[in-house]
């Protein structure tokens, strides 16, 4: 029995002493990071032995004082070793030194550890930066979640230099003359009236007045457009081509874009040029596919043999291009134009439309199409307007349905331009459940334009037995090269 207590007592004493030192540890920890934790973070970096050029660095451009404030932040802190090889000239220039040191402070507090996942940073300068796990950027995080009263730094073993983004880059080479020139001619003055002053109303028109003085905006039609590669918060790549490949593509193009001047017809070439090569996604040099899909759904042949340069931006890549060799059918598909989407008729018919959904009975697929019978009039038109066609010849077929009456069929032809134009195309006979393509023959559009195609009934006039009808599923114009 006294054996026994004996055990028990020195247990009880080891267990005590082991609960003493842990106590100690634990008091030792409260005690350091009380000391950071009442300290604001500039305090605890200029304090750090190994972070005093950046300490310097934020004195010299007031962050001292930012970082002393009791909103929170978090830093990453280049070593003095890793700015040893900071360029002077960003030094000496405040302007371009307050960017250096706001591309290593952010917002709030963040955490870095093997476990979180990859996540972009909005940074004070405006830039996004890549922190993934124990890696800012392309620093390794050597000290990490220091703490102080107003965040967390970390401790960098390189600094991050501040990137353009791909725009921005764009703006700054020498590398791509045409391309840029062009690009940068898409500039134009925006007036917001959702900022400008309301001075009046114009007595004649009716329409308010602005005052604008502090409502313009610099924009541009590319990135209004296109993709706005200029844009911090989304990843892109960007496709630029030197001057030999610029020239090239622009003059495959320029046949089927004619205008009434050249100065048109190769701006508006350069632009159909210029808007198939930026895109959503930001693909490194060994991420590239072999093709990419741009904005407007035109297949762009990526050959990686091409490549003259890549370039990592703060949004995505850029890829300078001695070639990009469109193929014309990816980049001029066919033009669709649906039947039951009209711009105009010949007279009020509205009790003698149908707009029909039906199914097919060759696939078993559901279409919309437009049926018009019985409606009183001589060489019946419906308009459809087709906007922006290209300067080209068209193979032309249609979908025209028949499923109402097997006699008598009726006859319909399309005209362009006027709905009295019969030497284009003839006549052709709507075939009853003939539900496949039927080609009507050729149409040449002779500058890039808006057309106004024509529908055209029989040339008979009656309101009962089927004769006066048209019929459209779609039209579809296939450019002949």
């Amino acid at each position: 029995m006294l054996f026994k207590r004996n055990k028990l007592t020195i247990a009880t004493l080891a267990i005590t002493l082991a609960l003493s030192a842990c106590s100690k540890k634990w008091d030792d920890h409260n005690q350091v990071t009380d000391n950071n934790i009442n300290n604001n973070l500039y305090q605890n970096i200029s304090k750090a032995s190994n972070t005093t050029i950046f300490s310097q660095l934020l004195v010299k451009t007031g962050y001292d004082k930012i970082l002393a404030s009791s909103k929170t932040y978090t830093v990453w802190v280049p070593t003095d070793q890793a700015l040893q090889s900071l360029d002077p000239s960003i030094v000496s220039d405040t302007a371009k030194l307050r960017l250096f040191v706001t591309n290593h402070i952010c917002n709030e507090s963040y955490l870095a550890s093997t476990t979180n996942p990859d996540q972009r940073i909005l940074m004070i300068d405006g830039k996004y930066e890549l922190l993934s796990g124990l890696k800012f950027d392309s620093a390794n995080i050597i000290t990490a979640n220091q703490y102080a009263a107003n965040g967390i730094y970390h401790i960098i073993d390189k600094f991050v230099p501040r990137i353009d983004n791909c725009w921005e880059w764009m703006q700054n080479s020498t590398t791509v003359p045409m391309n840029k020139t062009f690009l940068l001619s898409l500039n134009y003055i925006y007036n917001d009236t959702s900022k400008a002053k309301i001075i009046g109303v114009d007595p004649v028109t009716g329409q308010t007045q602005y005052d604008f003085t502090n409502a313009t905006q610099n924009r541009n039609r590319f990135l209004d457009k296109v993709a706005n590669v200029n844009d911090e918060t989304s990843p892109y790549t960007l496709i630029l081509l030197v001057d030999n490949s610029f020239t090239t593509e622009l003059n495959k193009l320029t046949p089927w874009f004619k205008t009434s001047t050249t100065d048109s017809t190769n701006r508006l070439s350069s632009f159909h040029l210029v808007r198939d090569l930026g895109f959503k996604g930001a693909y490194s040099p060994s991420q590239l596919p072999d093709t990419l899909i741009s904005q407007f759904g035109v297949k762009v042949p990526i050959n990686k043999s091409a490549i003259v340069a890549s370039y990592r931006t703060s949004n995505g890549w850029v890829h300078v291009m001695s070639q990009v060799n469109f193929t014309l059918t990816y980049k001029f598909p066919s033009v669709i134009v649906q039947g039951e989407a009209p711009t105009a008729f010949a007279a009020d018919r509205t009790a003698n439309v149908l707009y029909r959904i039906r199914v097919n009975p060759n696939n078993g697929q559901t279409f919309k199409d437009l049926l018009m019978q019985n409606y009183s009039y001589a060489s019946y038109w419906i308009n459809y307007n087709v906007p922006a066609m290209n300067s080209m010849r068209y193979n032309v077929y249609w979908v025209a349905v028949n499923d109402v009456q097997a006699t008598p069929l009726w006859q319909q032809r399309l005209s362009m331009d006027s709905a009295a134009n019969a030497t284009v195309l003839p006549y052709v006979t709507v075939a009853y459940q003939n539900y496949n393509e039927v080609l009507l023959g050729q149409v040449t559009v002779n500058q890039f334009r808006n057309v106004n195609f024509y529908v055209v009934g029989p040339t008979v006039s009656t309101n009962s037995g089927g004769t006066d009808a048209i019929s459209l599923d779609y039209i579809r114009f296939e450019p002949a090269f």
